[in-house]
């Protein structure tokens, strides 16, 4: 018998070939900011442990840095919310219906409000 061999074109499509959707990128985005929002815990864990052993400005930092956590956390809540919004819009007919485009617009405009202000500058 002879042996059956697979051509290269039938191997399995790489990372790079599939195409995410806008909503599919939100909802990356917010991952990501969920997982900054995790590392800002824990520095702020080790800037209080530093200001607990009396380093200068440790305490400093750590109120900075769990102001960059509080920030990450509600930029994740609203790519998230943002993604949902867009796919109940798909799902109701997407851009074509206009009523489900105009309630995505309405809710977009009330995310946009939720998103931090704070420049994390001061």
């Amino acid at each position: 018998m002879a042996k059956v061999s697979q051509s290269e074109d039938a191997a399995a499509p790489s990372p790079d070939d599939v195409v995410s959707t806008y909503g599919d990128q939100l909802r990356e985005k917010a991952a990501t900011c969920r997982l900054m929002a995790d590392k800002q815990r824990e520095h702020a864990a080790t800037f209080r442990d530093l200001a607990e052993r009396g380093l200068p400005g440790s305490a400093d930092m750590a109120e900075k840095t769990e102001r960059a956590m509080r920030h990450m956390e509600q930029l994740g809540y609203v790519l998230a919310q943002q993604a949902l919004a867009y796919d109940e819009m798909l799902a109701a007919g997407g851009p074509d219906n206009s009523r489900a485009y105009v309630e995505y617009e309405a809710m977009t405009r009330r995310l946009n409000e939720l998103i931090p202000q704070d420049t994390l500058t001061d």
